[in-house]
């Protein structure tokens, strides 16, 4: 049974001028230990901050909690691929107590991005 659905529009060029700001601080805000790791060897910095920031906002709207909120920063939220590439939240001790508080079993995760726009979408099960 779907419990909630999340969307998220990330502008690129919003998390470029961040990311040119603030670099690596702003990197590590964002991204957990393993995607900062991907993060230093990608090619597309921006699309990888865009993408990763659209994905964990989407899941808090798909819970309905907002980021912050429950002990649940962006950086605790960490997005890992299966073996065919599919992009899923990898679960921890924060989101497996959000998940139970909420009544939330599993999440299934869609990104997409442009040169200018990265979107994800998070339905909560």
């Amino acid at each position: 049974m779907i419990k909630g659905v999340g969307i998220d529009l990330v502008e690129n060029k919003r998390i470029k001028r961040l990311y040119d700001t603030y670099g690596l601080k702003f990197a590590s805000k964002i991204l957990g230990t393993a995607e900062l790791n991907e993060f230093n060897k990608s090619n597309d910095k921006i699309g990888y901050l865009s993408k990763r920031f659209a994905s964990k906002e989407a899941l808090s709207k798909a819970i309905g909690i907002g980021l912050y909120r429950e002990g649940l920063s962006p950086k605790l939220i960490e997005i890992t691929h299966n073996d065919n590439g599919k992009p899923y939240f990898k679960e921890n001790a924060i989101l497996k107590n959000v998940m139970k508080k909420y009544l939330v079993n599993s999440f299934s995760l869609s990104i997409s991005d442009t040169s200018d726009y990265s979107t994800a979408v998070v339905i909560s099960e």
